[in-house]
């Protein structure tokens, strides 16, 4: 079974299916749900979430939880500024977050929402909670039978962004997602194959920039590119190539991005400037890793293209292949939000940028070691 959980061209809530889908999966878990999150603010869906956690717990669920240290910039800069998790953070890093409050869009929002939820979940006996670094991985495994995966965070904002996400019971793919947490890669070749980035000083491997690159150069007849950040020169290039050999390249940016905004003008215009690419500007917020090649093959996950996902950064992806079914789920959904979305006729549009910035952003992401 694949299941594309988020079809929101249509609908101000994008996420819902995500969301019901992990609930249900939450209160029908039997044995044991292993989550790893990037974000996860103390907002509505948060708290939803995590009380459905704490009454898995109580009934003796055993519930593991991965969370990752450098979401906490985002959850204490944007929103309500309330990490669910509420780790204690240096003050060196307090004053880090606070210069990064004025480099972000003002998204600030006030709420009633507190941390008593996250401190109960985190202290319950069935319950562990495990901080890691560098990862922007996103799923959810239920009795290691059922998996959601994709780039959702779980925050309410999520609602009114393009996402995907996808359900399976496949058991290659459970028995891949197991494998990552002993540090094994997974296996490739499968209709249905989990595509990762794993960093440590035992295995450091990145999997999805040659996965990227591999199905780019093979594409024979169009690229359907749907990503929140873009920047990593090797792939933009590669698009290039493509195009200019005849590839129906087709992107579809945001308006106007979250994080990175900057730096997603600067290489859509680069791109432009440099082939034929048929640019879209959405106006929703894409938050989506997506990429359609041939109308067959479908790379989606967590990862950007963007020189931390492709390079610094564990993320996972699945790639699906010979399931023409879901090949036309995700088309279906590409050319809906293309459809509401502006095409970019002249490179006068895409001139609203700050080079400085643009170039502050690369180099952050070029930055970012053990």
């Amino acid at each position: 079974m694949l299941r594309l959980l988020t079809v929101n061209a249509a609908t101000s809530d994008g996420a819902a299916a995500a969301f019901d889908a992990v609930l249900r999966h939450i209160a029908e878990a039997r044995e044991s749900i292993g989550i790893h999150m990037y974000v996860w603010r103390s907002d509505g869906i948060g708290n939803a979430i995590g009380g459905a956690l704490l009454a898995a717990a109580e009934r003796g669920v055993k519930i593991h939880i991965i969370k990752d240290r450098g979401a906490l910039l985002y959850e204490r800069s944007e929103m309500n500024r309330k990490p669910f998790f509420n780790r204690p953070v240096s003050w060196a890093q307090r004053c880090l977050f606070q210069v990064a409050i004025q480099t972000l869009p003002d998204s600030f929002v006030t709420d009633a929402f507190d941390h008593s939820l996250g401190d109960a979940l985190a202290s319950h006996p069935k319950v562990t909670l495990e901080w890691v670094d560098h990862t922007h991985t996103k799923y959810y495994l239920f009795d290691r039978k059922v998996l959601v995966t994709g780039s959702i965070n779980i925050e309410d904002r999520h609602r009114g962004y393009f996402d995907y996400m996808v359900e399976t019971d496949d058991p290659g793919v459970i028995a891949d997602f197991a494998g990552i947490r002993e540090r094994r890669l997974p296996t490739q070749g499968r209709d249905l194959s989990v595509v990762a980035n794993l960093r440590g000083k035992e295995l450091s491997a990145f999997q999805i920039v040659h996965c990227v690159l591999r199905l780019i150069g093979g594409a024979r007849k169009s690229i359907r590119v749907e990503m929140a950040y873009l920047g990593d020169p090797e792939v933009t290039a590669a698009l290039g190539e493509a195009a200019r050999r005849g590839v129906e390249v087709i992107v579809l940016f945001s308006k106007a991005a979250n994080i990175g905004n900057d730096l997603n003008y600067r290489t859509v215009r680069a791109l432009y400037k440099a082939a034929p690419i048929s640019l879209y500007r959405t106006p929703k917020m894409i938050h989506s890793k997506m990429m359609l090649v041939d109308d067959e093959t479908v790379l989606c996950g967590s990862a950007n293209l963007s020189v931390f996902s492709m390079r610094k950064a564990e993320e996972l992806d699945i790639l699906i292949r010979n399931r023409p079914e879901a090949a036309a789920a995700f088309r279906d959904e590409f050319e809906a939000r293309r459809s509401i979305s502006e095409r970019i006729t002249g490179e006068k549009a895409l001139l609203s940028y700050g080079r400085l910035a643009a170039a502050f952003q690369q180099w952050t992401q070029n930055r970012v070691t053990d």
